[in-house]
C-alpha cells in the first residue's frame, strides 16, 4: 500500500474510536489508568508508518504484512479484529483459504471503506475533527516514514477549521475484495 500513510484517510474514524475508548475507561476506572486501545494498522510496505499520534501504540501494532490476501486476513484474524476499515481500491477476487475466511466471518462484525484522500464516492457518513491538533498528528505520521520524496497529507475537506473524511459500510465479502494486494 504505497508509503504506509494511506490509512490517514481513516484517521478521523480511528480518533473517534480512541475518544470513545478513553471516555469508557474514565467512567469505569476508579483511579488513573495507563492503557492504550488495541487498534492496529496492517501495512504492505517494508517500513510501516508510525500511527502512534492516533494512539495506535506501542509500535508493534503497526503491522507489516505481505500484500497477499491470505496473509493479510491471517494477520487480521490473529489479532481478533472485529471492526475492519479497508481502502477504496478496485475490488479483486482474493484467494483466501476457507478456514481463514470462516474465522473472519465469526469475528469481524463491521466493515467500512475509506478513501486515502478522505473523499469517498457513495459515502454514507462523514466524521469531522478539528483541524488543530488533528492535522499535526497526521503530519507526524507522514514524517515517521522518512521518505526522500515530498509526501504530504491530503487537505481532507474544504473547511479550514475541520478535517472531514467520508466512509461507507460494506459487507465482509466487499471488504475482503478491497484488501490492498498485488
Amino acid at each position: 500500500m504505497g508509503a504506509g500513510i494511506e490509512g490517514l484517510g481513516a484517521g478521523n474514524f480511528v480518533l473517534s474510536c480512541v475518544t470513545a475508548f478513553y471516555n469508557y475507561l474514565s467512567k469505569t476506572r476508579e483511579k488513573d489508568f495507563f492503557e492504550y486501545p488495541d487498534y492496529y494498522t496492517f501495512q504492505t510496505t517494508i517500513r510501516p508508518a508510525d500511527y502512534r499520534m492516533l494512539d495506535i501504540y506501542p509500535d508493534h501494532k503497526n503491522i507489516t504484512v505481505e500484500a497477499e490476501a491470505e496473509r493479510l486476513l491471517r494477520a487480521i484474524n490473529d489479532r481478533g479484529i472485529s471492526i475492519l476499515l479497508v481502502p477504496d481500491v478496485s475490488p479483486t477476487s482474493p484467494n483466501i483459504d476457507d478456514i481463514t475466511l470462516q474465522s473472519a466471518q465469526r469475528r469481524i462484525e463491521h466493515c467500512y471503506v475509506y478513501s486515502p484522500d478522505g473523499c469517498l464516492d457513495e459515502a454514507e457518513f462523514s466524521i469531522s475533527q478539528p483541524r488543530h491538533p488533528t492535522e499535526g498528528w497526521y503530519e507526524a505520521t507522514v514524517e515517521s516514514v522518512g521518505t526522500e520524496s515530498e509526501t504530504s497529507i491530503p487537505s481532507f475537506g474544504p473547511n479550514d477549521d475541520w478535517v472531514v473524511q467520508q466512509f461507507r459500510t460494506v459487507s465482509l465479502q466487499e471488504a475482503l475484495a478491497r484488501l490492498p494486494v498485488n
